[in-house]
């Protein structure tokens, strides 16, 4: 697990320099190249890659970890024989040495290390050159983890397609119209051993091949091997003439480094190639990643904290309109509970006065009313059909507004209907309250149907006490 949070899986890539600033941004599941002319002037470019800069980040584009590539020709390389030290001491000692070695003050140069077995390789900048040229990624305020010179990437990811065999990369830098500057690493897949960088101010083409052979001659000298293999940065076929003049007088035939085919020049390609080499190597060699200036730290902070101001001040100003609408609401519905409240004691205050014995005598007569089952059709009609004989059955059913229920229907026998009359008569519901009050039989007619004889009756039923006089007629309802 510890491997997988190391290792990044998304590099931006960002080279500037020969008046152009290239960058390798990964996409989904791929690199991205784009490559921006510089039209200011060399000592205003720096104002003009910072702008750059600032818009990509604005973008969103160089959001992954980033790492800046630095020209090999403003690094000094060094191969160190130091003692073996602890690690509290250790870059200490290798900090000396390359000072004393090399000549150079150590308050003015930054350093960086990479344990190979033969020794240490040193890599020593110049720190007003390193300021220079990381001041606009600083200013940007860019997520900078590695600062890799360009010779090294390019080792590493030459290192990785060959065997233990010795090892020799060209890299060749031109501007426009002529070469600017070479270097040559030397050494094998498990170490760099000598780098020797060539600045071309003017010079022919001879001497380069010279510094060449000579580079070559001093690491055989030195370590006791010949370089088998000698690979170019670049595409043989895009060489120049005075170039191809100079592969001829080397003693080892030039290859090309495989690069990825992503980018339109070289230059790109040798950035995707670096992202996918950073990725898989996030121990590689690089100078301690640039911090802020105090001054703009603070500036970013003061900036930021005016930013969070206006943003609470905005905040409280809408908070405090919906406050003030919330406030003004529950004023509104207070008011209106107080007039409920007013109401509810006038009303309170009137029944107050009246007679309670009339009023709770009036509500317990329509408790009675709805409680009584015998106003329920459905109820009443419940309890006919489990009252009748099964030898009778009914017809129609008639409710008058007098209380009265009227039955029609048919049964097998007289016997029956008189049997269903007197059932009827003694049903109780309600604790013994009689569902029907009086139960009489209208009429009995026997009629033949076929080799049947059925009798047609009606019954009249009163759920309550009857108010006229008491009649033998028949109630058509």
């Amino acid at each position: 697990m510890g491997i997988l949070f190391r290792r990044p899986k998304r590099v931006a890539v960002v080279e500037w320099g020969d008046g152009e600033l290239r960058c390798a941004v990964p996409t989904r599941g791929a690199v991205t190249t784009v490559t921006f002319p510089l039209t200011a002037p060399p000592e205003e470019q720096a104002f003009e890659v910072s702008r750059r800069l600032q818009e990509l980040a604005r973008r969103r584009v160089l959001s992954a970890p980033l790492c800046v590539v630095l020209p090999s020709s403003a690094c000094t390389f060094k191969l160190l024989k130091v003692p073996v030290t602890n690690g509290e001491t250790r870059e200490q000692v290798w900090k000396n040495e390359a000072a004393q070695q090399l000549g150079l003050p150590l308050a003015e140069i930054e350093t960086a290390f990479a344990e190979q077995p033969d020794g240490v390789l040193a890599v020593v900048c110049r720190k007003s050159f390193l300021h220079t040229y990381l001041a606009p990624f600083t200013q940007s305020d860019l997520p900078i983890r590695w600062v890799v010179p360009s010779i090294v990437g390019l080792w590493v990811t030459a290192a990785a397609s060959v065997g233990s065999e010795s090892l020799a990369l060209l890299e060749l830098r031109r501007s426009r119209n002529r070469l600017t500057h070479a270097t040559l690493a030397v050494g094998k897949s498990s170490g760099l051993r000598l780098v020797h960088s060539i600045a071309l101010n003017g010079v022919g083409i001879d001497w380069l091949a010279d510094e060449l052979r000579r580079a070559l001659a001093l690491y055989h000298r030195a370590f006791g091997e010949s370089v088998n293999r000698l690979l170019l940065v670049g595409e043989l076929r895009g060489l120049t003439d005075d170039e191809r003049r100079l592969l001829q007088q080397l003693p080892l035939p030039l290859e090309e480094l495989p690069l990825p085919e992503e980018g339109n020049t070289v230059c790109e390609r040798v950035l995707v190639a670096l992202t996918a080499t950073v990725a898989n190597n996030p121990t590689l060699l690089s100078f301690p990643p640039p911090q802020p200036e105090p001054e703009l730290v603070w500036r970013r902070v003061g900036e930021r904290l005016v930013g969070a101001t206006i943003v609470l001040m905005l905040v409280g100003f809408f908070v405090a309109i919906a406050m003030s609408i919330q406030v003004q609401a529950l004023r509104t519905e207070m008011n209106s509970l107080r007039q409920v409240i007013a109401q509810q004691r006038r009303e309170l205050n009137r029944f107050q006065s009246q007679n309670y014995r009339e009023e709770v005598r009036g509500l317990e007569q329509i408790w009675k009313q709805v409680n009584d089952q015998r106003n329920d059709p459905l109820e009443i009609l419940y309890w006919v059909s489990k009252t009748l004989p099964t030898s009778v059955w009914v017809t129609e059913v008639a409710f008058l507004r007098n209380g009265q229920v009227v039955l029609r229907g048919s049964s097998l026998s007289p016997s029956a209907v008189t049997e269903a009359a007197r059932s009827l008569s003694e049903v109780q519901v309600m604790r013994g309250v009689p569902l029907f009050t009086e139960v009489l039989t209208n009429y009995v007619n026997t009629r033949t149907e076929g080799e049947r004889t059925l009798v047609d009756f009606q019954l009249t039923a009163w759920l309550r006490e009857r108010a006229e006089r008491r009649q033998r007629q028949v109630l058509r309802p």
